[in-house]
């Protein structure tokens, strides 16, 4: 069944928000839970439904780390005679960097060659681990033109600002769509994840070129809604969109959470990221780490609380990290301390440096960057 599905990926997201992880990347290749890329949760969702021809959405700019990460994607079983993965690169995608269907325009020869009868269309900055299958086969029982996936939502609604909300009638049919502001009502958050067929996907973007349409290929699908039919499908787990800094550093801080870490990372049999060969991580007699998540290659000398460190970072004794989240190959000196704050990759904390955020406001110490006082 799964060979008659390709997969989708749009890349493209808004980074206004999340401005200081995405200077130099997509908001797809940014580090997760201190070994994954955001994008892994996407492509692992799609190839563990058996779909193996999957093509990404790409921004126009600093894709360079999106490249790195996927290479010929065979951390995923895409390095394919047939179908694999293909990027697939805008001709305009400038500042407000969502102009989807002007990509798909661009690239309409993929789809064309692509055998695949149906599309599952998702977005890359979707943190979720998904079992398609149980949705693939709802769509096939249903019949409809389209399937759609939602999420309940009745607190923690602030998480979700900006987001499409789906209003309901009593017959639990779409009435409208929305965007969701704050509010303290029970909301249905679409998950950007569609199942349409390939020669409708196909009508609509030529109908939306034809029509001047630039802009975002989901908001196009959903103004047309009511000329198609329509299978709903409720997700019932953990889902966050990452479109800003505060919805990241939550999203990373819910992983030290057992139950959500086992759900997002170990069910379904987990979630594929690129392999990165290295040493497990060396504590030294005098470091204290509790309730954090330590990648392989680390060197931890100093304390650690509450917080996220990636691979080959290493903590020298006497610096204190809690409620925070250290990228890879980063160098903490001794006596720094650190509280609330996101420091990217390749970034070194001079001795007795204090660097502290806020819980509401995490600071951001960006990539390369040197902080000697």
């Amino acid at each position: 069944m799964a060979k008659s599905y390709m997969g989708l990926i749009l890349a493209s997201q808004n980074t206004n928000d999340i401005r200081g992880l995405t200077k130099y990347r997509p908001i797809a290749s940014i580090p997760f839970a201190g070994r994954y890329r955001i994008i892994d949760f996407s492509l692992t969702n799609l190839t563990r439904a058996g779909i193996s021809n999957v093509g990404i959405v790409v921004p126009h700019s600093y894709v360079r780390s999106l490249r790195d990460h996927i290479r010929g994607g065979q951390f995923w079983d895409l390095n394919r005679k047939n179908g694999g993965i293909f990027l697939m690169h805008p001709t305009i995608d400038s500042e407000i960097g969502k102009s989807n269907v002007e990509n798909f325009r661009s690239n309409l020869e993929y789809l064309y060659k692509s055998k695949e009868k149906n599309v599952v269309l998702c977005s890359s900055h979707l943190v979720a681990n998904i079992d398609l299958r149980s949705i693939i086969d709802s769509h096939e029982k249903s019949g409809k033109d389209l399937t759609l996936v939602y999420k309940k939502i009745d607190k923690d609604i602030k998480t979700y600002r900006g987001s499409t909300s789906i209003i309901l009638n009593e017959n639990k049919e779409i009435k409208k769509f929305g965007v969701v502001v704050d509010s303290r009502e029970e909301t249905n958050i679409s998950l950007e994840i569609k199942i349409i067929r390939k020669d409708l996907l196909i009508d609509f973007l030529m109908s939306g070129v034809q029509n001047g349409l630039v802009g975002d290929l989901n908001k196009f699908i959903e103004h047309n809604i009511h000329k198609i039919s329509i299978n709903l499908y409720e997700f019932t787990g953990y889902a966050k969109f990452i479109d800003s800094t505060k919805n990241y550093f939550r999203a990373n801080k819910d992983i030290l959470k057992k139950e959500i870490r086992e759900e997002l990372l170990l069910s379904n049999g987990g979630i594929s990221t690129k392999i990165n060969d290295t040493p497990p991580a060396i504590y030294k007699p005098d470091s204290k780490v509790s309730n954090s998540l330590i990648a392989n290659g680390c060197i931890v000398k100093g304390s650690v609380k509450d917080s996220i460190i990636g691979r080959r970072v290493v903590i020298k004794k006497g610096a204190t990290i809690e409620n925070s989240i250290i990228l890879q190959s980063c160098i903490i000196e001794e006596g720094v301390e650190i509280k609330n704050v996101i420091i990217d990759k390749n970034v070194t904390i001079s001795r007795y440096q204090k660097v502290i955020g806020s819980e509401e406001f995490p600071l951001i110490i960006e990539k390369k960057s040197l902080l000697d006082g």
